[in-house]
């Protein structure tokens, strides 16, 4: 390494007072802070660099230099022209440093300020490349694997010989402009190149050069990238709502952060379905190991819990560790000490100032976002839908299907979905192959993909007491539904929209009840017209911005 050599190290930032494409750039505040400060902190934070200089032309940036403690210089009038390249800039600074400081340093790191997103850990392997494989000169370059075209006189000529995927071309290097390092010996009002030269291939969200507002905007948001990780289970047993709301969540998320979900790995299905959305899992078993010791050792910022009910010792020691805590459908003690508290579907006439009931809420999959609602209602039914989640716990699968059975009406579409977690498969095939054989026109699809579009030409949809609800009532079809269990109960969304029927808990319906219940809305065309017209005046459709803005706000709040 350059220290146990001995080798003494100088960075010098060029940092000019003016700029054509965003003025005052150097100054300008990047998240927080004047871009040169970013380039500062990475050479001050550097294993092995022994002096930071900034070459400025400008006071401001002289003064603001020495406040975030590095050395500065006020270069001459003629080293600050539009037309000045950096090499006579770089000799001047290092010389007069040598001649002030009464010193010689045998290499020469030039970083350029607008490249705030390098690292010292960067810089420093940098630094390590130079100095072991003794190059004369290292460039900052960043990998491009691109169909390349140059132009001579009036062709363009391919710079490939051969049409690959892009995967499969050999890479281009491009100058970043993030940094230089090259031996003192090589640093001449003229040149700062020696002979043996190499390129140090960077990570690519470093190589961000600023020179435009577009610019600024990518390496602003990659400053604000946090890191979140979601804690969610999914079974047969518990349903893969939780599951897919994450998805969504993330699918919105990952763009701007970094992503990871922990995991219960004796609950296969929903390790899977996570695993196949190619997302990082981090896989435990709760019966070996502390949820919160692998948390704490994970150090992100945020944990979004779909876990359901937590307990205030959890959440209290996420907040031990300074996680912001974000806690969907909790009605445990550990919702009083969360962050956020998000409850779609409940509702809370007075909940406290950082709880969220209610509709508003419902975090949609992006499908629903790409298909419409229905245009309008069909005077003859033509398919009734009936899905129950992804499990299905309480087969009410089934047990509609047999109340349908006692209509006797063979004139339109019975469409059964059933999910990856569906346990009755044989009693399913059971029931329809008796009810064709009557006359009943039945299709039965399993785990699908695109759920609006199914929704999307039903005339009436049977289904359970949960998130399908808020699903079906964005797309505007008329439905029935019913409970699975007592948590679904306490869902009252379906009591005060008026545009679900609900008829209770499903284990305490008789198959009569559904019956009846099919017969009045197939019956009355103004009834199903009415329920889709009360569906669409629910915002259901602005759920997930309103999520992501309520986490975002309250973190930067608390941050």
């Amino acid at each position: 390494m350059p220290d146990e050599n001995g080798a003494k190290i100088l960075a010098i930032i060029p940092a000019r007072g003016g700029s054509k494409g965003i003025p005052r750039k150097n100054l300008r505040i990047l998240n927080g802070r004047p871009l040169i400060y970013y380039s500062i902190n990475t050479c001050l934070s550097s294993k092995y660099i022994d002096a930071v200089l900034v070459s400025t032309d400008d006071e401001e940036i002289y003064e603001i230099s020495k406040l975030y403690g590095a050395d500065a210089i006020i270069r001459p009038p003629h080293l600050a022209e539009d037309t000045t390249t950096l090499d006579p800039v770089v000799y001047h600074a290092t010389h007069s440093f040598e001649e002030l400081k009464g010193k010689k340093y045998d290499y020469v790191v030039t970083i350029q300020p607008t490249s705030p997103l390098l690292t010292s850990e960067t810089l420093d392997a940098a630094i390590e490349e130079i100095s072991l494989k003794e190059y004369d000169t290292l460039i900052a370059g960043s990998e491009k694997r691109h169909l390349y075209w140059i132009k001579e006189e009036n062709r363009f000529i391919p710079m490939y010989s051969e049409r690959k995927n892009r995967q499969q071309l050999s890479p281009i290097y491009q100058e970043t402009g993030a940094f230089l390092i090259t031996k003192r010996g090589f640093v001449k009002e003229n040149s700062r190149m020696g002979k043996k030269i190499t390129i140090f291939p960077m990570p690519a969200y470093e190589s961000v050069d600023i020179d435009t507002k577009e610019d600024w905007w990518v390496a602003e948001n990659y400053m604000k990238k946090l890191k979140i990780v979601f804690r969610v289970d999914g079974n047969k047993e518990m349903g893969m709502g939780h599951v897919y709301r994450a998805l969504t969540l993330a699918h919105r998320l990952d763009l701007y952060n970094e992503i990871l979900f922990l995991m219960d790995e004796t609950k296969k299905e929903g390790v899977k379905k996570i695993l196949e959305s190619k997302y990082q899992v981090y896989k435990f078993n709760p019966d070996r190991e502390d949820v919160i010791d692998i948390l704490r050792d994970m150090n992100y910022n945020i944990i979004i819990n779909d876990i359901l009910d937590t307990d205030s010792r959890y959440i209290k020691k996420l907040k031990e560790m300074e996680y912001f805590v974000v806690n969907f459908e909790d009605l445990g003690d550990g919702a009083e000490l969360a962050d956020v508290v998000i409850n779609a579907l409940y509702e809370n006439a007075n909940p406290p100032s950082n709880h969220y009931f209610g509709y508003e809420y419902v975090c949609l999959r992006d499908e629903f976002y790409i298909f419409n609602p229905k245009i309008n209602v069909s005077k003859d039914v033509k398919k009734i839908l009936l899905l129950f989640g992804g499990s299905d716990p309480s087969n009410l699968t089934e047990k509609t299907l047999r109340a349908l059975s006692l209509l006797n009406k063979k004139n339109f579409l019975i469409e059964v979905i059933v999910g990856p977690a569906f346990s009755y498969l044989d009693e399913l095939e059971e029931v329809v192959s008796s009810m064709k054989n009557s006359g009943f026109k039945i299709m039965v699809k399993k785990d699908v993909h695109l759920m609006a579009m199914e929704m999307q030409d039903t005339d009436l949809a049977i289904t359970s007491n949960g998130r399908t609800i808020y699903e079906l009532v964005s797309m505007g079809v008329p439905s029935i539904s019913m409970s699975q269990n007592e948590r679904e109960s306490r869902h009252l969304f379906v009591h005060n929209s008026k545009c679900v029927k609900y008829l209770g808990m499903g284990g305490e319906i008789t198959e009569e009840d559904i019956a009846d219940a099919v017969l009045g809305i197939l019956s009355s065309y103004n009834l199903r017209k009415k329920m889709r017209e009360r569906c669409l005046k629910y915002d259901i459709r602005g759920g997930v911005d309103r999520v992501i803005r309520i986490i975002y706000d309250n973190y930067s709040s608390l941050n």
